[in-house]
């Protein structure tokens, strides 16, 4: 198995903070940054090649994609791409230098998954957002992104937050059986709060990012 000693990783929901705290993270200490959702498209454009359903899902329209499915069945759709790309995103991690360290962040880095790679529990953590807290992120943002391209922006908007809810619940359930550590993000603390939170679990110093 190949040594991932040098990557720390945040996981967990959308719409939790984990890309803003990890980016005051990275400012704060150096560190090399790996964001999972700027590899969709790239990874996705190679399973196709391979995989009838994901190249089916690019090739189809985004009412087809985002009205149809139940929120039960795009969640299981996420997790099985989740599951077709974590090979690609351990490609990507290798390529990349072994120092500065790496810290890597994103809804598909799921407990499941990088429980095998962790030498210790401290090198993973994971956000889940509030129902209220992910609202609010998803008015904030205009999420979805693609809203203005779909029959049924609402309905669409609804999917994707059952969908999302249930990601959460069953990637929190994860975590807890296997024993990683999880934090609930409801809005009460600041993304510097939650940056140093993650750096006490990281056992984090200046020194430590630097030298990792």
């Amino acid at each position: 198995m190949q040594n991932f000693s040098h990557v720390r990783f945040i996981g967990g929901g959308t719409d939790s903070g984990k890309t803003t705290v990890a980016n005051l993270l990275a400012a704060r200490h150096g560190v090399q940054l790996y964001h999972y959702d700027r590899t969709d498209l790239r990874h996705h454009q190679r399973l196709a090649h391979s995989d009838a359903a994901i190249r089916a899902f690019m090739n189809t329209s985004l009412d087809e994609n985002w009205l149809l499915p139940t929120p039960q069945d795009l969640m299981q759709r996420s997790l099985r791409s989740f599951e077709l790309r974590f090979p690609l995103v351990i490609e990507d991690l290798l390529a990349l230098p072994n120092e500065p360290l790496i810290l890597a962040e994103g809804f598909g880095l799921t407990p499941a998954l990088l429980a095998p790679l962790l030498t210790d529990q401290r090198q993973a953590i994971w956000f889940f957002s509030t129902a209220a807290f992910k609202r609010d992120s998803m008015a904030r943002r205009g999420k979805p992104s693609f809203g203005n391209q779909i029959s049924d922006p609402q309905r669409a908007r609804q999917n994707l937050f059952k969908r999302d809810r249930l990601l959460s619940e069953h990637l929190a359930a994860q975590a807890k059986q296997l024993g990683l550590r999880a934090v609930v993000v409801d809005g009460t603390q600041t993304p510097e709060e939650l940056a140093g939170l993650v750096e006490q679990h990281f056992k984090w110093t200046s020194h430590d990012a630097d030298e990792s």
